[in-house]
């Protein structure tokens, strides 16, 4: 009797993850083999800054010069992606970013790193707004959570090997600023070979047909796609939703700014506070990771269940006395445990809550609406990575902490009070 219950949702989750078609499989291994690279750079960037003679103001300074890139390069970007293909767009973003990581490791000076750092933001744009458009072009209503979830699951569990692997590497290429140097070189190549799933020379990528009839396939451009607005009636259509969709980005702009407090400095955090190596460090973030990935797997089985906004809420809910715990632990085996709970939890809700949105909006604002969310998701690294360094300087990780808390608080509490209740469609 106990049974059923159980093996019923892990059936379904079983059909529909082989429902998934070839194009939605070569996507997914894209995105293992960036995140692979990317969470070399993730793991040591901020310890190697430090190596490399900067202080921590100039840390800030490099964290925001990603985001203001980003924020100044989106409205054209966006274009960019609508005219050359969801394909394309994710394409030029792995190159991109096998070129920032590379400048990472040869950059002499602070400018080379603005710059480098610039450089990544601003491609990542195209990933921003292309990512989530793909996925509802090659899903349907069955497996869309599934594919959803599955893109954070390999993402976050990648992240998490790569990190175990990455942990003694920089030992093992050479010592202090030269051994990071050459991990980060190791990250390039690795980002760049994501590259090769999204080539146009695999069958799947040419036989895809999108899973809605009137779409374009992946691999086309936009314009030819009779319902893709001119820029005027983007705009119209834009004016004419905006509540709707200014009330989505609510809440990933208030997780964005309690997030650039604190998640780019666990690293610090665990080393000034609990001596963590590079070994051990490497080992944490794969801990977390993979807890995390289990987590958004886990996360539409919670969804079928109990809707995704209610999953969305519960997550983010969940999380906060773990995030709490996390920073105020009397152990580093206290403050690894409860790290895990909270990722889980809070990363748990960010595919679902895409998702939503996306099925609530039309094809040919998909682009425009993900991205106006994953802008609202970065505004908090216009500002708040300096706000932290000097926190951490003057009083330590522990006002971090709470200030995280209250954000990520009033993000769950917006997240309910606009679309708790609400089952209608919300940009039309």
């Amino acid at each position: 009797m106990l049974t059923q219950p159980m093996s019923a949702p892990l059936a379904r989750f079983s059909r529909h993850w082989r429902a998934i078609g070839g194009a939605a499989r070569l996507y997914l291994a894209h995105i293992a083999l960036l995140t692979a690279g990317q969470a070399v750079i993730e793991l040591f960037f901020n310890l190697a800054i430090r190596q490399f003679g900067y202080s921590l103001a100039d840390l800030g300074q490099i964290a925001t010069a990603a985001v203001a890139a980003s924020a100044a390069l989106s409205l054209p970007l966006w274009w960019l992606a609508s005219r050359m293909g969801l394909r394309s767009a994710l394409l030029l973003n792995g190159a991109l970013q096998a070129c920032a990581t590379a400048a990472y490791a040869l950059a002499p000076s602070l400018g080379w790193l603005l710059a480098a750092s610039a450089l990544s933001g601003g491609s990542a744009v195209l990933l921003q707004v292309s990512a989530a458009p793909l996925m509802m072009r090659h899903s349907d209503a069955a497996t869309r959570d599934t594919l959803f979830s599955a893109n954070s699951a390999i993402g976050i569990g990648v992240a998490g090997l790569a990190s175990l692997l990455a942990g003694p590497l920089p030992g093992l290429l050479g010592a202090g600023a030269s051994g990071y140097r050459a991990a980060f070189l190791v990250a390039a190549a690795g980002t760049l070979v994501a590259c090769v799933p999204l080539l146009p020379w695999w069958p799947a990528w040419r036989e895809a047909a999108p899973r809605t009839p009137d779409l374009p396939s992946a691999g086309e451009a936009a314009p030819s796609a009779p319902d893709q607005p001119g820029p005027l009636a983007l705009l119209v259509a834009l004016w004419r939703d905006a509540p709707a969709i200014l009330a989505l980005a609510i809440s990933p702009a208030l997780i964005s700014v309690g997030a650039a407090l604190l998640v780019p400095y666990f690293n610090l955090f665990f080393r000034s506070t609990f001596g963590a190596s590079d070994a051990a460090l490497g080992l944490i973030f794969a801990l977390m990771n993979v807890a995390t990935g289990a987590a958004v797997l886990a996360g539409p089985l919670f969804s079928r269940r109990y809707g995704k906004v209610a999953t969305i809420v519960l997550g983010q809910a969940l999380s906060l006395p773990f995030l709490l715990l996390m920073g105020f632990a009397p152990s580093l085996g206290v403050a690894v445990g409860a790290a895990m709970l909270r990722g889980g939890l809070i990363n748990m809700a960010q595919p679902l809550y895409h998702a939503f949105a996306m099925e609530r909006t039309r094809e040919a604002l998909r682009p425009t609406v993900i991205g106006i969310i994953g802008g609202a998701s970065t505004v908090g690294y216009l500002f708040a990575p300096s706000v932290s360094t000097w926190v951490q300087a003057s009083y330590g990780f522990g006002p971090l902490f709470l200030a995280t808390g209250g954000c990520y608080l009033l993000a769950t509490l917006a997240t309910a009070a606009l679309f708790l209740r609400r089952g209608r469609a919300v940009v039309q």
